[in-house]
């Protein structure tokens, strides 16, 4: 016999007894945290996705964090100089996405600041190589002659470097000073004796502290290995020279700009039209939230409704 519903109007249709579950709620935030929260489920997602921050900026990733091609300009045999040259100039990686004005090179992706960091070193020597040679005839204090015969030497050798650097990288350099730096060698080619000494050590100082913004900011972020070494060579002479310009005792430090401080929680613009991942994944995840919720409330309408066949 089988039972019977109260009214005796036939068998009686069970309907299937409910399994203890946990809230949908519990389920949706784990799913969500695993999604939202994890980097390596995130980067799989935007790898296959196409979005920033999976695999397909690996190309780049890589090309910032490659091993260094051990270059130091201006040391070791010609023979090691060559075979570095010949390891630059290379097929570089294909399939590297860089912005406008960017390149790819064996040592690293080659952007416009590199460019300019290598020009303004070139011009630094073409000018302060011939006010050191003028101090040796024009100026009064021997401390004024000894400094200004070491910066010669040292932009000899600086120079060198860098038209080796930018011949490895493609980069084409100027062949005269700025037209400013041109004004300030004039300048000098017009004093002798204590005025020499005075203009001499203030336009100097003051042009060795605007290049070594330059050079401490792209030795502290290019990509570039190549230029990242030479930089580090570039700080090492600039710091150089800014001691033994103040050592000469009439820098007036008051007329050198003042420094600034960073913006307080400076943040980098994002350039137009860019994907924002974050923005992304917030519209992800509500529509998820949505997709839920509506999934949920049309199955438990369709279960409270659903019965097990009569038998």
């Amino acid at each position: 016999m089988y039972p019977v519903e109260p009214d005796g109007s036939g068998p009686r249709q069970w309907a299937p007894r409910r399994r203890r579950m946990l809230p949908w709620w519990v389920i949706l935030a784990a799913v969500l945290g695993v999604v939202l929260g994890v980097p390596s489920f995130r980067s799989a997602l935007s790898s296959a996705a196409g979005l920033p921050g999976g695999s397909a900026n690996g190309g780049a990733n890589a090309a910032n964090t490659g091993p260094a091609t051990g270059y130091a300009p201006g040391a070791g045999s010609t023979a090691q100089q060559n075979q570095v040259q010949v390891a630059a100039t290379a097929a570089a990686p294909a399939g590297t996405d860089l912005p406008a004005g960017w390149m790819n090179t064996a040592t690293g992706p080659l952007g416009p600041a590199d460019r300019e960091f290598l020009t303004k070193v070139r011009q630094a020597g073409l000018w302060e190589g011939p006010a050191g040679q003028m101090a040796q005839g024009r100026a009064a204090d021997e401390r004024v002659k000894e400094v200004g015969k070491q910066l010669a030497a040292d932009h000899i050798g600086l120079d060198q470097q860098v038209r080796e650097v930018s011949a490895t990288l493609g980069v084409a350099l100027p062949d005269k000073p700025s037209d400013e730096q041109q004004g300030w060698l004039d300048e000098f080619s017009s004093k002798t004796g204590a005025d020499f000494d005075l203009a001499f050590a203030n336009r100097l100082r003051a042009a060795h502290g605007k290049v070594f913004a330059l050079v401490s900011s792209i030795r502290s972020g290019t990509r570039n290995d190549l230029v990242r070494a030479f930089a580090q060579t570039a700080v090492n002479v600039v710091m150089k020279h800014m001691t033994l310009l103040e050592s000469i005792g009439n820098v007036n430090f008051n007329a050198l700009p003042t420094p600034g401080l960073p913006a307080p929680n400076a943040t980098k613009a994002t350039p137009a039209g860019a994907w924002r991942p974050d923005a992304v994944w917030a519209v992800a995840g509500l529509a998820l939230i949505v997709g839920a919720v509506a999934a949920f409330r049309i199955y438990r309408g369709t279960r409270g409704t659903r019965r097990s066949p009569a038998y």
